[in-house]
């Protein structure tokens, strides 16, 4: 196991270069005198000798490679330009935006995991039952329907026409007796005690985890489906059958294990089309993370808030696929060995 994981990180800094080699190839074709402008803040333009010094520090007067380790330094070091945008730094506004994003990720991917794995599986237990008619054709439904759409969906059904669950977010500079740790209010109304807050944030958060959960279900359970309907036909299931094993137990010990695969191995992919979901769910229900900061920099046409929220993907992307590696050989060691070259996996 240990050496299987030390080979997946020695892949890290060569993904990382790739990354921002692109990163940085799309920042160098804007141009230096548009990085000139877009480098400069409103404060360090007054100040005398302020292009000349943007221009040494980023080194847009330098060639190419020259200029792209500057860049790379001053990444590492957080500097990461001026966002118009937010006001602020790029670095400061995606620090501030991050939990948001990562508050709806995770109470988003958590049923999205659970109930899509759970509702494939038991769909697959009675092929062509009403169960499996009914989520199969809801999942179709699901999967079919963009993520914007099925957001002003269930804006205009829960708000407009019911007029119950409020959109956004809380301001917490109005709220008194509140001290911000971490820029989750989930997490800072627990350490502050205020669980009325706590309950407010959760109830904010129903209709974005909703969108993302009848979207991205679709495809989990479609997966555990397809894998449950195989593994069943599997010649170890028919000999346990055959020995008079009940069908329950053959679910419960052999199938649902093995429908699990397929969706740890599709965890990098159902990860990006969240974070793609992120874009238009939070900017339709007006919620302050990442998703929505890249949005306003797109209309913005903001490159370096783009180039800044980019690399947290992409960074975020290389974690995720190293946790799914793990993941994936937990649920099956027989990948330890194909990845060893010591044998070959058995179906």
């Amino acid at each position: 196991m240990a050496a299987y994981i030390i080979r997946r990180l020695l892949f890290l800094p060569l993904v990382a270069f790739v990354v921002t080699l692109v990163v940085f190839a799309v920042i160098w074709s804007m141009g230096p005198d548009i990085l000139l402008r877009a480098y400069m803040t409103g404060n360090a333009s007054k100040s005398p000798n302020a292009e000349q010094r943007t221009i040494e520090k980023y080194g847009l007067d330098k060639p190419a490679v020259v200029m792209y380790f500057k860049w790379l330094g001053n990444t590492i070091k957080g500097d990461l330009g001026y966002s118009l945008t937010a006001n602020s730094s790029v670095s400061e506004a995606i620090i501030s935006r991050f939990p948001a994003s990562l508050e709806l990720l995770v109470l988003a991917l958590i049923p999205i995991v659970l109930v899509g794995s759970r509702l494939g599986i038991r769909a697959a237990m009675h092929p062509d039952g009403l169960a499996d008619s009914v989520f199969g054709f809801l999942s179709i439904v699901g999967w079919a329907t963009p993520d914007y759409v099925m957001a002003l969906l269930i804006l205009v059904g829960s708000f407009t026409i019911f007029g119950w669950l409020p959109i956004g977010s809380l301001t917490t500079g109005l709220i008194t007796n509140w001290t911000s740790y971490t820029n989750s209010l989930i997490i800072d109304s627990v350490l502050n005690l205020r669980f009325d807050i706590l309950l407010s944030q959760l109830i904010n958060l129903v209709q974005p985890v909703l969108t993302l959960f009848i979207v991205h279900s679709a495809y989990v359970f479609q997966i555990s489906r397809a894998t449950a309907l195989d593994v069943k036909k599997r010649d170890y299931v028919r000999a346990a059958r055959s020995r008079g094993v009940s069908e329950r137990t053959i679910m419960l010990k052999h199938v649902r294990k093995n429908a699990l695969i397929p969706v740890a191995t599709v965890g990098g992919e159902l990860f990006a089309s969240l974070f793609a979901g992120l874009a238009f769910v939070e900017t339709i229900f007006a919620r302050p993370g990442i998703g929505r900061l890249l949005t306003d920099a797109a209309i913005s046409v903001e490159v370096l808030t783009l180039s800044g929220c980019v690399l947290l993907i992409a960074a975020m992307m290389i974690i995720v696929n190293i946790v799914v590696d793990i993941i994936y050989s937990l649920i099956d060691p027989r990948i330890l060995l194909w990845d060893n070259g010591k044998g070959s996996r058995a179906d």
